[in-house]
Formats: C-alpha cells, sequence, structure tokens
C-alpha cells in the first residue's frame, strides 16, 4: 500500500527527499514562475526556460509542463538581502531529472476562508465561478511526454472546488502514469519566495484542505495495486487491517487450499516536502490534520478494495469474521463479537440462514464496537454490511458470464470494516456499531426455492419469489437485530440491484431513507466527500408492488423498479427507527472489469461520521 510522507522540509532534509524521488513535482503561479526558475543551475534554467516558450506555457489553471534529462537541483538558490544586485549560491542540492511544473488555481479559494483543522468535514468550499470550465489543459515537453490534451472537458459550473481539483489530479496522475513515473517515488514540493509565512501565495495553497485532501486522494487512488496470487512473488495484497505498528506486517492466509505466505508489503510513498519556516503554527496543524485524514482513509479504502478483490474460495464468511477479529485486537477502542450458525438459529434469523443454506461455508455475523471515551452510554450509530461472499443467485441462477465478479458481493462488509478501521484510527468522538452480514449464497439440495414462506427475526413473515434476491434477505434480519442496541441511525451499505446500476450507473450510489434528516445528512456529507449519493422515493404506491396473497410480503416486486422495491422492503424492518439504505452496485466495483472494486462508499461514511462526531465535541 503506498502512503504519505509530510516533511517539514529544511536545507539539510531537502536532498534526501529529492534523491529518493523519481519525480518532483512542483506547484507554482504565474507570478511565481519567474522566481522559482532561480532555484535551478543555469542549463536546467535555460532549458526549461525553451520548454516554456515552445509550449506556451502560462503556469495557471491546471496547466503541467514535465520536464526530463535535466539536472535541476544541482545548485540551491538563496535571494539576495542586501540589494548587492547578486544571488548567493550556497549548498549543492541532490539531482532531479524529471520535473512536472503544476499551475494552481487561486480563483477555487477565494469564495471561502482557510479550513479550520477542528472541522475538516465541513469545510470543503463550493464555487460557481464559470470560468472553471475547460481547465484540464496540458503542455508537453521536449520529448512529447504530454503532448495530448484530456480526454474530456469538465463542466464544473456547480461543482464544489474540492471535486474539481480531484479531477485534476486524477488526469495528471494517469498522465504521469503513461510516461512511467513511479507513483510510489513522487515529491511535492512547495517552493516559497518569501520568509514570512504570511505573504507566501505558495502555502496558501498547500495547507488548503481541499487541494491537500484531492491530491493526496487522487494519489492513492492511482497507486492502488493488487498483488495478486501469482507463484513468480508468492505475494498477495496485503488485507488486514493496517495501522502504524503492522505497517510492515505479514499475512498468513489460512483457507481450504492451505496456507499461502504472503511477502511483505512494500509501501510507495509521495512526499510532501514543505519548509516549515513558511507556515504558521495553524497551517501546520492543518496539513497534519488533512494528511491524518486521508492516510486513515487510504488505509480504510485499501483494506476494503484488497478484501473484495479477492477470490471466493479465499475470502469466505469465516475470513471476514477473522478479519473483523484482527481489527478487534488491533485497536483497543474496538471490540468483537462472533454470531455463529447455531446463535443464529437461536435468534430466530431465519431469513440469513435461508441464504446460507446451500452452502458449505458456514454463515457468520461479527459485531463490532468501536466507543469513545466519555461517550459508552451514547446511541450508537449502526453500520451493516452485505457480506455475500459469492453470489450465485442460488436456484434463481444468474447467468454465468457475469457471475465471476459475484465476490463483489460483499463490498459493502469490506466498507463497513474499512470505516471502522478509519475511526479507529483517528479516535473520532463518536460509538459506532458495525455489523458485518456475512454468508454465501450457493446451490444444493439444501438451498431455500422460489415460493418458500420464511418468518424472519423480526417475526415477519416473507414469500420467496426470487433467491437471487438474498442480499434484501440478509440485510432485513440484520437490521432487525441492530434495533436491540437502541441506536441513533442505522445505515446498510449492499450491492443490491442491478437497478441502481441501470439508474445511476457507476457515479453515484442510490439513498433510501425513512428519516428526512439523515437523507440529507448523507447527501451533504456525500458531496464534501466527492462521493455522491442520490435520494430515491420510498412512497406507499411502491410498497404495493411486494404485496403477498401468502405472507407479509414478498422479497422482490412485480411490474416495479428493482432498486425502490428492495429499498421499500428493507424499510419495513427499519420500522420507526431512523434508517437509510446505500444501494452500491454500481460504486462499489466497475461492472464488467476485474479487480476493479472502489472502496465506496467509505469517503461518504467517513465524511458524515466525521461531522457526527464534531457535532458530538460541541
Amino acid at each position: 500500500m503506498i502512503k504519505a510522507n509530510l516533511i517539514w522540509a529544511n536545507e539539510s532534509n531537502k536532498v534526501e527527499t529529492l534523491e529518493d524521488s523519481d519525480c518532483l513535482l512542483i506547484l507554482t503561479t504565474p507570478e511565481l514562475l519567474a522566481s522559482q526558475l532561480f532555484h535551478f543551475s543555469t542549463p536546467a534554467k535555460t532549458y526549461i526556460e525553451q520548454v516554456f516558450d515552445d509550449e506556451g506555457f502560462a503556469g495557471n489553471k491546471g496547466q503541467c509542463v514535465f520536464v526530463q534529462g535535466l539536472k535541476a537541483f544541482r545548485t540551491s538558490y538563496i535571494s539576495d538581502t542586501e540589494n548587492s544586485g547578486k544571488n548567493k549560491i550556497s549548498q549543492p542540492l541532490a539531482e532531479v531529472k524529471r520535473v512536472l511544473f503544476y499551475g494552481v488555481d487561486f480563483a477555487l479559494f477565494e469564495a471561502s476562508d482557510a479550513p479550520n483543522a477542528s472541522s475538516r468535514a465541513s469545510t470543503l468550499s463550493k464555487t460557481n465561478d464559470p470560468s472553471m470550465v475547460n481547465r484540464s489543459n496540458y503542455a508537453s515537453d521536449s520529448n512529447s511526454a504530454f503532448n495530448s490534451k484530456s480526454t474530456s472537458d469538465l463542466n464544473q459550473n456547480d461543482a464544489p472546488a474540492f471535486r474539481y481539483l480531484e479531477q485534476q489530479f486524477d488526469a495528471l496522475f494517469k498522465k504521469l502514469k503513461s510516461v512511467s513515473v513511479a507513483l510510489e517515488t513522487l515529491s511535492l514540493m512547495a517552493l516559497s519566495t518569501t520568509e514570512t509565512a504570511s505573504s507566501d501565495p505558495v502555502n496558501i495553497i498547500a495547507s488548503h484542505s481541499p487541494f491537500l485532501s484531492a491530491l493526496l486522494r487522487s494519489y492513492f487512488k492511482h497507486g492502488y495495486h493488487f498483488k495478486g496470487y501469482k507463484t513468480n512473488n508468492r505475494s498477495v495484497s496485503n488485507s488486514q487491517p493496517l495501522n502504524d505498528n503492522n505497517a510492515n506486517s505479514v499475512e498468513k492466509n489460512d483457507a481450504n487450499n492451505g496456507a499461502i505466505n504472503q511477502a511483505i508489503d512494500i509501501r510507495g510513498t509521495l512526499s510532501l516536502a514543505l519548509d516549515a519556516k513558511h507556515f504558521t503554527n495553524a497551517q501546520k496543524r492543518l496539513v497534519s490534520h488533512t494528511v491524518r485524514y486521508e492516510t486513515a482513509l487510504n488505509a480504510a479504502m485499501t483494506w476494503a478494495r484488497d478484501l473484495a478483490n479477492m477470490p471466493a474460495n479465499l475470502c469466505t464468511p469465516n475470513y471476514l469474521a477473522e478479519q473483523a477479529q484482527h481489527l478487534a485486537q488491533t485497536f483497543n477502542t474496538v471490540s468483537c463479537d462472533i454470531l455463529n450458525e447455531s446463535t443464529l438459529k437461536q435468534l430466530g434469523m431465519n431469513g440469513y440462514l435461508a441464504v446460507n443454506a446451500g452452502s458449505q461455508f458456514a454463515a457468520t455475523m461479527p459485531i463490532l464496537r468501536y466507543s469513545a471515551k466519555g461517550l459508552e452510554n451514547s446511541p450508537p450509530v449502526v453500520l451493516i454490511g452485505k457480506g455475500v461472499t459469492f453470489d450465485s443467485g442460488g436456484i434463481t441462477l444468474k447467468r454465468s458470464p457475469d457471475m465471476r465478479h459475484m465476490i463483489y458481493d460483499m463490498a459493502g462488509a469490506g466498507c463497513v470494516l474499512g470505516v471502522i478501521q478509519a475511526v479507529a484510527a483517528l479516535g473520532l468522538n463518536i460509538n459506532i456499531i458495525g455489523i458485518v452480514a456475512s454468508a454465501d449464497n450457493a446451490v444444493d439440495g439444501k438451498a431455500y426455492r422460489p415460493g418458500d414462506i420464511i418468518t424472519m427475526h423480526s417475526g415477519k413473515t416473507v414469500e420467496v419469489m426470487s433467491t437471487d434476491a438474498e442480499g434484501r434477505m440478509l440485510m432485513a434480519d440484520a437490521i432487525s437485530y441492530a434495533k436491540q442496541f437502541s441506536p441513533s441511525v442505522i445505515i446498510d451499505v449492499a450491492t443490491l440491484t442491478g437497478a441502481a446500476i441501470s439508474t445511476l450507473g457507476h457515479k453515484a450510489t442510490a439513498l433510501f431513507s425513512n428519516a428526512p434528516a439523515l437523507e440529507s445528512a448523507l447527501v451533504e456529507a456525500g458531496e464534501l466527500a466527492n462521493d455522491r449519493c442520490w435520494p430515491f422515493p420510498l412512497w406507499p404506491e411502491y410498497q404495493d408492488a411486494i404485496t403477498s396473497q401468502h405472507a407479509d410480503m414478498m422479497n422482490t416486486g412485480i411490474n416495479s423498479p428493482g432498486a425502490i422495491s428492495a429499498g421499500c422492503f428493507l424499510s419495513r424492518f427499519a420500522d420507526g427507527t431512523p434508517w437509510a439504505h446505500l444501494d452500491v452496485a454500481g460504486t462499489a466495483f466497475t461492472y464488467t472489469k476485474s479487480l476493479s472494486a472502489t472502496g465506496r462508499p467509505i469517503p461518504l461514511l467517513l465524511s458524515y461520521l466525521s461531522s457526527c462526531a464534531i457535532k458530538n465535541n460541541q
């Protein structure tokens, strides 16, 4: 897993930072461009100026120019403070042969003050600046490394600054990867030209939370790599909770095919080298807070993606239970109880067990508890993740060409595990209960059938119309069970319906809720995190579609919109508890593509939980 390393740079550690880097990314503006060129040796300065002239580079509005094949930082430049008319050349610095100049757009930040470090989740600014359109403008170097425009123009008239910036960096890192820049060894340096922080325009950007968050999140996204199971390296991806104490741990995966040895995970690093003397203490705290938040988010998303990308013969319900136990062992604020099949049967979780009836693997239901100090008696937020480790569809069998993607049907469970890890790493002031609803929907003589009548944990009866509508059976019992914790809200996360993909594609998560305030809070959290969701209705007219002649309800609707029918079904088990359902079938992975787990909606959930924690602090 790649990570970020914040370095408060001085003359002694700049050399080490640059020498360990494959490429140096320099933030610049038109005003700073000329002065920054003096940081380079004379041959490098001449070459860079020629490239800028050839490409018409102005250093603003997201422009970038990639320069290769120069010895850039042979000497450092110190401005003449005695007005002698000469430049003082000091100690030599490291060689950098690949430099990327990236133009900063100040218009994105003019509408709001710099954010406060204590309110990370509520400070991303919005802008209606019409000049934000068509800003993906790339200049090329003499080696034609950046000789193409971005693939599409961005229409960002109403978008938050964070979303626009993340799209800019997405395009940037794609370009870097296309010219074989190793993202694992990338450095960012904000070269400053003044001695006082208040008058330095670079650190205004470098310390701004949306800018740093967008940079880091895009970098982590494009640097992700699932190691897999090839025998030439005998390594698989790191699929266990991570914190600073076990960053290079080795995991052994015990599955029915035997133990597979994992290699130590070699971590690439983005070095953020910022001159300490140019930042106020408040700016330093904000930068450190942002890096810490994005690092915790990245570790959570990486873990969730690794779990989702694992094959179903290795990532079984029991394996997810082991992962939940390991998470509890990693953080003293997290505890874990595992409900096995016999306990689930005693509890009357018949819908839950029906889904797993045809499997050779036993169903499990890990219950994770994260408790904040001083809030032990406060009502928790309950998160429920669908953890169907493989969904064949059961007797209502799926089409075989698409079935291989059903390893991702546990992505919701992976996200719940990841979110709790991130919350624990950040120490958020909130109580959370996480439920991993884990089963395997397989086919044999014991499998449940269309037409079966099942009495659920709540006592309500369900007529099974499709065994491929298994997720709602699983989640309904988990929602019913969760009410015993007297939660403030229940949020379930599930790759539930193909209809959600048909409706929203892979851009937004489908949101269903019985509580307008919760619905609004999740929509806002998704906007702030650039992990958007879109609300759908649960009107009484839609409930009619799941009416059964033989039971309290059917598990699928007749001539009804599938995602809404599923939401209506789950809403009947939430009753009066504030509840929201996130259908992530289109956002947790990209259908038809292998190894496509995204880690969504962890950014949305962590943004929401962070805002709840801030309210608890007030």
